[in-house]
């Protein structure tokens, strides 16, 4: 019969092959490792659910909401401005102003949300600003990495040893204990990122020369999209809104009550249930659909004879197919 000690690493080096190898989910297969210890009768019941109930745990969860929060506030959609205002031409100033935009960040929001949060605005930023990449999406998550270790709520490290330090009686990481350390490491590393990472990190492109992106990359389509009841849109102007200012996203005309409305549009104050004509790519009528609470129309599902009846009536009728 193997010892504890034995059936304890062979459960952690299956437990490392298992996250390298991606057999399952990385949180199904960290539930796995926890009911194989109790199985083996390594920790009992109690011990191996006790981290549902671990302090850490809840603040991780409740970072990740507290980031989702923020998303729809809008507050990233300033920050995505300020990187196509003063990220440059530069590969040098790109990395240092993506680094400064998202360390304060990271420093008071879960990394890994960070990361998550910024992949689409630094993918889209690529390609307004025709870089692959692959030479900022390395320096997004280092950087993060690296301001994360700013606060005790910067990263889920800091948060579990935490906890694991008040559990064996030395107390809790005071929020701020170890800032002065972490400030000086994260602009040690991001003048590095700055000066080495454009120089180090690969330019992919495609066989034919152009970016990845370019063979897979957004299309532009003729589309509708409809206000719902929830859209922060509503009792603002197509002008106020900023719709068109801040996402590539043309208005091309206006429905309302079957009634067709052309240019001009920026003065016309928009209601719920208006259907808007639009001219945009895919990732942006996603972005907004998500941020300013629009339904696309494919998307929504009428009754016969309602408001779907006011697309197709009249002379002109607007179809969008496509060719798998």
């Amino acid at each position: 019969m193997p010892t504890p000690i034995i059936l304890t690493l062979t459960v952690l080096v299956v437990a490392l092959v298992a996250f390298v190898a991606e057999w399952l989910p990385v949180d199904l297969t960290a539930l796995c490792v926890a009911i194989v210890l109790i199985l083996l009768g390594l920790v009992t019941p109690e011990e191996g659910i006790a981290g549902f109930s671990s302090s850490a745990t809840v603040t991780v969860m409740a970072m990740f909401v507290l980031s989702a929060g923020i998303t729809r506030t809008g507050v990233i959609q300033v920050i995505r401005d300020r990187l196509l205002a003063w990220g440059g031409k530069s590969p040098h100033q790109q990395v240092f102003v993506l680094g400064a935009l998202v360390g304060p960040i990271s420093a008071f929001i879960n990394n890994t949300a960070v990361v998550a949060i910024f992949l689409p605005i630094v993918e889209d930023w690529c390609k307004k600003q025709k870089i692959s990449p692959s030479k900022l999406l390395i320096p997004l998550s280092y950087a993060t990495v690296l301001a994360g270790m700013i606060t005790v709520v910067g990263t889920s490290t800091n948060i579990l040893a935490s906890g694991i330090s008040a559990k064996l009686g030395y107390g809790e990481f005071s929020l701020f204990q170890f800032t002065a350390l972490g400030v000086v490491t994260f602009l040690a590393g991001l003048i590095y990122l700055t000066i080495f990472a454009p120089k180090l990190l690969p330019d992919r492109k495609s066989s034919t020369g152009e970016f990845l992106d370019d063979d897979y990359g957004s299309k532009v389509y003729l589309s509708e999209v409809i206000i719902a009841p929830r859209s922060n849109l509503i009792g603002q102007t197509l002008s106020q809104s900023g719709l068109q200012r801040k996402f590539n996203f043309d208005v091309l005309e206006l429905i309302r009550n079957k009634v067709h409305l052309s240019q001009p549009l920026a003065d016309k104050v928009l209601n719920a249930g208006d259907i808007l004509i639009v001219h945009s790519s895919r990732e942006e009528l996603l972005k907004i659909k998500d941020e300013r609470g629009l339904e696309i129309f494919a998307d929504v599902k009428f009754q016969k004879g309602d408001i779907e009846s006011t697309i197709t009536t009249g002379e002109e009728k607007l179809a969008e197919v496509l060719i798998l």
